[in-house]
């Protein structure tokens, strides 16, 4: 449930900063961009993170949270193989989902913390100028101080 009008936004932004790296690391890996990575390219995309695994167990990695039995694994399912839904950041994603429809309607194609402050005032989520200006920062992977809205609504769906 997002926070109420008035109250402040909690967010581990260390743990919104690890998510968005993660999606990174996937994106780089999924060398076809259809949005799914398959056990090879797992393996690399961990060894890229310092985590060495035989193949069997990349291939177990793949095949526990592979819920269409394709034998690739989604960024939704490769949050949940690193755990990052255990970061407790669901709060989070519903305020971004809450924002989306006002980014949309504002027709722009980039979101920096100006516009996503703009979307979250009114109380959508009780996150502040500062806290917008620090998911911004959190998910802008270039260091330009803004993202895409496709990049919005993805990171808002993951979360």
């Amino acid at each position: 449930m997002a926070a109420a009008p008035g109250r402040p936004l909690t967010v581990d932004f260390e743990a919104l900063s690890y998510i968005s790296s993660l999606v990174e690391a996937f994106q780089a890996f999924d060398s076809d961009n259809d949005g799914l990575v398959t056990a090879p390219e797992l393996r690399g995309l961990l060894a890229s993170l310092g985590l060495e695994k035989p193949e069997s167990e990349v291939r177990d990695m793949v095949a526990r949270p592979d819920g269409d039995g394709d034998g690739r694994l989604s960024a939704e399912e490769f949050l949940d193989v690193m755990n990052a839904g255990e970061l407790g950041l669901g709060a989070l994603g519903e305020m971004l989902q809450a924002a989306l429809p006002a980014l949309e309607a504002a027709g722009g194609a980039l979101v920096g913390a100006d516009e996503l402050a703009a979307a979250v005032a009114g109380g959508v989520g009780g996150a502040s100028a500062e806290d917008c200006a620090a998911i911004v920062e959190c998910l802008d992977g270039d260091g330009d101080g803004a993202i895409t809205i496709e990049e919005f609504r993805f990171m808002a769906d993951l979360l």
